[in-house]
């Protein structure tokens, strides 16, 4: 689907859902505003059907009338129900808006049917599915975000506005918070040396540094949500990469309780002020944070989206290393020999780069002893030499 098709028929639908309850009022003034509002709706279902249909590729659709729009559905193989009848309802909608007459209260409830009727149908036919049945969450990728995003708009819709909020706030500790997440350092006291990988699988590299220690955590982290540690210094960083403004993420952040899990087999921990279920948990303040939510995800990946990397679908053929050439430290000859190849070892080449003298190239070289390749780099000691082997001519 088209991102301006979901656009407009999240505006259409938002309209519809505030066509609803006017036009069930028996009282003139609020069913005849329904009516208004109702074909406001309608008319952008229209739009955006024909927009997924590739109509304005060929036609100007910003000069067609309503009719017209009918016209050019049916014309693209798209069944109108009750089209006489949406006709008549833009007709007393012109009545309405522009003579102040006003539309009988049950007169609008039948068109508020048909309309639903001819909308059903239509988006069906032409997305698959209804328009009721479409989320704002939609414009996103597949992913976890997504999901409670789902989940906060289906609870706003029930009118559960608090869990809305706490949904809401669970896709940005996803996207963003997780990364914050001191909770793998607390057990961690400096006395022992880790490998690579051990370090990279605590997470939480963008806390402040002085978080990620199990003694600041046992005097700081009184509740499980104190294990997220922001660095506002790289949250504006990322922000400003991505195109957030970090208002927008720090209103998120106020807005909404703070929540936390270890890991994704793991419930959530939640936080936030006695008051804060008055005060906040309202259907404006979840609306609004479900928005700025969707908004600033979508951003993140559409930036994900616009990365490109290098083909690496035709594998690298690596010469042969012989035994007693040498490995310097630097991309240079004369620099200092770091090792001498010999057997035991498993070599592997990494990059092919230019020396520092123009007439030299060289393989960038990682050697480990066969005896510790087999083993993971969690810890412990281990021999392994990365060096630049010069490239000598055929």
């Amino acid at each position: 689907m088209r991102e301006s098709t979901v656009h407009a028929l999240v505006v259409a639908r938002t309209l519809l859902e505030q066509a609803d309850p006017l036009c069930s009022s028996d009282d003139r003034y609020i069913a005849s505003t329904g009516l208004v509002v109702l074909q406001d709706a309608l008319e952008a279902v229209l739009y955006a059907l024909l927009l997924e249909r590739g109509v304005d590729d060929e036609k100007n659709l910003e000069r067609k009338s309503f009719d017209e729009l009918i016209g050019e559905l049916k014309a693209a193989g798209v069944v109108v129900p009750r089209s006489g009848s949406l006709k008549a309802l833009n007709k007393q909608r012109v009545l309405v808006k522009h003579y102040a007459q006003l539309a009988e209260p049950a007169m609008v409830r039948s068109y508020y049917a048909d309309a639903q009727e001819a909308i059903a149908v239509m988006t069906t036919a032409v997305i698959g599915q209804s328009l009721r049945a479409l989320f704002v969450s939609d414009l996103l990728s597949e992913g976890e975000s997504k999901g409670v995003l789902k989940l906060a708009e289906q609870s706003i819709k029930d009118k559960r506005y608090l869990e809305a909020l706490i949904e809401t706030r669970k896709a940005l500790f996803v996207e963003f918070e997780e990364d914050y997440n001191i909770y793998g350092w607390r057990d961690f006291d400096g006395t022992r040396q880790e490998g690579l990988l051990g370090s990279l699988a605590r997470g939480g590299w963008r806390a402040p540094s002085w978080t990620r220690s199990k003694e600041w955590i046992e005097k700081n982290v009184k509740v499980p949500t104190d294990y997220v540690q922001i660095d506002y210094q790289d949250w504006r960083l990322q922000a400003m990469e991505l195109g957030i403004h970090t208002i927008e993420l720090q209103n998120l952040r106020r807005l909404t309780p703070d929540v936390f899990r270890v890991d994704r087999n793991a419930g959530w921990s939640v936080t936030y002020d006695a008051s804060f279920g008055v005060s906040n948990a309202t259907e404006s303040n979840a609306l609004y944070c479900l928005d700025r939510a969707v908004s600033i995800i979508l951003k993140k990946h559409q930036h994900a989206q616009a990365r490109r990397e290098p083909a690496k679908d035709v594998p690298f053929e690596p010469p042969p290393i012989y035994v007693g050439r040498m490995l310097h430290e630097r991309a240079a000859t004369d620099s200092p020999t770091v090792h001498t190849v010999r057997d035991g070892f498993t070599y592997s080449i990494r990059r092919i780069v230019g020396g520092f003298k123009p007439t030299e190239s060289f393989y960038e070289v990682s050697a480990v002893s066969v005896k510790q390749s087999d083993k993971t780099l969690l810890g412990g000691p281990e021999e392994f030499y990365r060096g630049y082997l010069l490239i000598r001519p055929e």
